[in-house]
């Protein structure tokens, strides 16, 4: 059963078992790399009722697992007890008994939708995108999230999607879309919208700053250690944009990576300058096939898994945590675990 899972990371594999994943603008994309096996496979069921808005992230000194629920919650996994449990929430209106179990997108105004995390790599904060409600903080107590940005002048954001806590006390975000909000993320994408933006939140000065305008629905975004650069991902345009922050090309972007699917969230694997992303393929037999992609800041591909045999829907996010691979996906009722062999 292992075998379909083995990662394809040779020039000739890419090009002939899978055409067309991936395109890269850097001449090396497909040369090999380290050969990633998944030894063990482990689902962590959600709460019953329970399904997932796909935010997965991991607290900086503690190590716990978080992640979101459609329903509005933010959740701790409990690693000795094999459950995961109230932590947070972020909407200030939320109740459990109009809340719990819910999913109603619908509610969210009031239920909230935590839609992606990030762990401040300095105070260990987690920064919370809530789609409808802005950009808050969490404390390590938990109970109801801090908003920080909740509209931009005044007018509420559209449709927020993706954050990351850089090293530079800078927080970047991403809106979606100007014109569609959460209700209407399949028409943001039928359409072809390019009307997101990409943002900066400045901890110290309170201040959020338009860095780029123009983006084809962009789900996630993530800096390099040195905050010299970010990652976008652009769901609707199938690719990624490099932004830099320092340097003679402060201030510009460029593609480095596009697909034939949609890219979701990215995340950096700790202790490289190497990074997973979410990619969502179309597929005439299923929905989609889901792909976790491994590739490098110039847009190299290192190495890609298949995941249809545990997700049969829109994975969202994929986080390495040492040897294990930690995906979660909108509206699923697991996260699922693996165990990574290298040769």
């Amino acid at each position: 059963m292992m075998i379909h899972r083995i990662i394809l990371c040779t020039t000739f594999f890419l090009l002939f078992t899978f055409p067309c994943l991936v395109f890269s603008n850097n001449p090396t994309a497909f040369s090999p790399g380290r050969n990633i096996r998944i030894s063990a496979i482990q689902t962590l069921q959600l709460p019953s009722n329970t399904a997932s808005t796909g935010a997965l992230t991991f607290g900086l000194f503690n190590g716990s697992m978080y992640t979101g629920t459609i329903d509005g919650r933010i959740l701790k996994y409990n690693k000795f007890r094999g459950t995961f449990e109230d932590f947070a929430y972020t909407s200030p209106d939320r109740t459990n008994a109009y809340c719990d179990g819910t999913t109603d997108i619908g509610r969210s105004h009031i239920c909230g939708f935590p839609k992606t995390f990030s762990t401040d790599k300095i105070t260990g904060k987690i920064y919370v995108i809530d789609s409808n409600l802005g950009l808050s903080e969490v404390g390590f107590s938990g109970g109801l999230a801090t908003t920080l940005v909740p509209s931009r002048d005044g007018v509420p954001y559209h449709l927020l999607l993706g954050v990351d806590a850089a090293t530079n006390r800078k927080v970047y975000f991403t809106d979606g879309s100007s014109i569609y909000g959460l209700k209407d993320l399949n028409v943001s994408v039928v359409t072809g919208d390019s009307s997101g933006k990409l943002l900066e939140y400045d901890t110290r000065t309170k201040v959020v700053t338009e860095l780029l305008t123009g983006l084809a629905g962009p789900a996630g975004v993530v800096s390099d250690p040195v905050a010299s650069y970010l990652l976008v991902s652009e769901f609707t345009g199938k690719r990624i944009r490099k932004y830099y922050i320092k340097g003679p090309k402060a201030g510009t972007s460029e593609v480095i990576l596009t697909f034939l699917g949609n890219p979701d969230v990215i995340t950096r694997i700790k202790g490289e300058e190497n990074f997973w992303v979410a990619v969502n393929n179309p597929s005439s037999e299923i929905p989609v096939v889901p792909l976790a992609i491994k590739f490098s800041s110039a847009g190299e591909v290192l190495a890609m898994l298949q995941l249809v045999g545990e997700f049969k829907q829109r994975i969202t996010i994929v986080f390495q945590q040492g040897n294990q691979l930690f995906v979660a996906g909108l509206n699923v009722t697991y996260i699922v675990k693996y165990n990574l062999e290298y040769s």
